[in-house]
C-alpha cells in the first residue's frame, strides 16, 4: 500500500521509481547532510514499500552510486555553462572551470564525500559520471590552452596540478581550516592568482627554451 505521495505521482506504476528513489535519497542526503539514512526511509520518502527499491538496486552502496553519478551530472552542467563565455584554449576558459567546480562543491557540500571520497571509489571506478569523467573534462580544456599555445607540455600533467589547487581550496574551506590560516582569504581569487601564475610561468619557460 503506497502513500498518498505516490498515489498521486505514481512513480512505480509509470516505471519511474529508480529516479523517484534517486531523488529521494539525495533529499535525505541534502537535509542531514550526511548519507546516514536507509533504504526503507528513502523508500518512505518516495511513497513506495520497503522492499520497493531492491527491484532496481542490489544495497544502498548502488542506490548511493547512482546519486553521486546524479551530483557528477550537476557539475558537468555548472562547468559547462561556467566557461561557454571563454574563447577556447583561452587561461580563463580553465579558471572559470574551477570557479564552478568550487562553487558547486561548495554549494552541495552534503555530496561532496559522495562524490569526491573513498566510499564509493570501487562502485563508481567504471562510470562514465565520476570524478575521472569531470577530471578528464578538466584536461580537454588544459589540452585546448597547450595548444593555442604551441607548448609542448604533457596536459594531463598540468590538469592534475590545477586540480590538486581547486580541491585543496575547497577542502581547506570546507573542513573550516581556511578561516585559521588566512580568515580573509577568498578561494576564487586564490585560484585564479595561482592558475594564472602557474599557467603563465610554464608558457614563459618554454618561451626562453625555444629562445
Amino acid at each position: 500500500m503506497t502513500s498518498s505521495r505516490a498515489s498521486a505521482s505514481n512513480p512505480y506504476h509509470h516505471g519511474d521509481l529508480k529516479n523517484t528513489l534517486i531523488l529521494a535519497a539525495a533529499e535525505l542526503i541534502e537535509e542531514r547532510g550526511s548519507i546516514d539514512f536507509t533504504m526503507s526511509e528513502a523508500a518512505r520518502r518516495a511513497g513506495v514499500s520497503s522492499g520497493a527499491p531492491y527491484r532496481h538496486f542490489k544495497d544502498k552502496e548502488d542506490l548511493l552510486a547512482r546519486v553521486a553519478e546524479l551530483g557528477f551530472i550537476g557539475l558537468h552542467s555548472a562547468i559547462n555553462h561556467a566557461i561557454e563565455p571563454h574563447p577556447r584554449g583561452s587561461i580563463d576558459r580553465i579558471i572559470s572551470s574551477g570557479h564552478a567546480y568550487m562553487r558547486y562543491v561548495t554549494q552541495k557540500a552534503a555530496f561532496y564525500d559522495l562524490m569526491w571520497g573513498e566510499v564509493l571509489v570501487d562502485t563508481l571506478e567504471n562510470a562514465e559520471l565520476t570524478t575521472l569523467g569531470a577530471f578528464n573534462e578538466l584536461v580537454d580544456l588544459v589540452d585546448d590552452w597547450v595548444k593555442a599555445e604551441q607548448l609542448t607540455t604533457e596536459p594531463r600533467e598540468l590538469a592534475v596540478k590545477l586540480m590538486a589547487m581547486g580541491h585543496g581550496l575547497v577542502s581547506l574551506q570546507m573542513t573550516k581550516r581556511l578561516n585559521r590560516l588566512a580568515p580573509n582569504l577568498c578561494i576564487f581569487q586564490c585560484l585564479t592568482d595561482s592558475a594564472y601564475t602557474f599557467l603563465q610561468g610554464i608558457k614563459d619557460e618554454q618561451a626562453r627554451h625555444r629562445g
